[in-house]
């Protein structure tokens, strides 16, 4: 049976599901417009806001995950590939789930940026930014939890990552001029000393991971629902 839930079991190392709802969990537990369920025995946890879902899979009923999805009808599904192909939400492309270890020390110079100028940087072709009112409520509700790093110059590059725990993820990065890709990378890493850095990406840019030292978990998925 599939509950809604105030608790969260325990973060699973290195699963990209798992990481982006406990770092939702961490600043949105309190909102009940953002929604919490674990299937019997933590089989599965999902999470939903504004249609938006995630679930993340260990061992799950998955007969009862497809009936579930179809009675919320979300606009929008994450999860790992297999899972999304066994609950008949399959997307049109895969995405490579990655990491490294944020091993990178020193700081790198960048520039205390507004929502809106980071907004700005991050508005390019490839990445799938909310309306600037959302991004800029949720970046900044996530930065006061303490739950968010970010690394930026000016008409040049920004990136952004959540935490919870030993992990972090890319929640998105680009540069505005050649070269200025690794620099956002290198900097982000080393806002994120320490932690474990996941990073969901497209095949187009899986070689510019590789190259930074990032390794292939597995495969994961966004399911939209004029997919179906």
């Amino acid at each position: 049976m599939i509950k809604l839930t105030d608790r969260l079991p325990s973060l699973r190392e290195l699963n990209a599901e798992d990481l982006k709802i406990h770092c939702l969990f961490d600043c949105y537990k309190d909102d009940s417009r953002v929604m919490f369920w674990l299937q019997d025995g933590g089989q599965a946890v999902i999470s939903m806001t504004d249609g938006n879902m995630i679930i993340q899979n260990n061992g799950a009923d998955t007969a009862e995950l497809e009936e579930f999805v179809s009675v919320l009808s979300p606009v929008c599904i994450f999860s790992d590939y297999e899972t999304l192909r066994a609950i008949n939400r399959l997307p049109r492309e895969r995405i490579n789930i990655m990491y490294r270890c944020a091993d990178i020390e020193g700081e790198t110079p960048c520039d205390s940026l507004s929502s809106r100028e980071l907004y700005n940087l991050l508005d390019v072709e490839g990445l799938s930014l909310p309306e600037y009112p959302y991004f800029a409520v949720d970046y900044c509700r996530r930065l006061n939890h303490g739950g968010a790093e970010y690394f930026g110059i000016r008409d040049k590059c920004a990136a952004i990552t959540f935490h919870s725990g030993k992990n972090a993820i890319i929640n998105g990065i680009a540069a505005r001029q050649k070269g200025f890709g690794s620099v956002a990378l290198k900097g982000i890493l080393q806002k994120n000393h320490g932690r474990t850095l996941l990073v969901c990406c497209r095949d187009k840019v899986k070689g510019f991971y590789e190259k930074n030292g990032f390794e292939l978990l597995y495969y994961g998925g966004y399911w939209i629902g004029a997919d179906l």
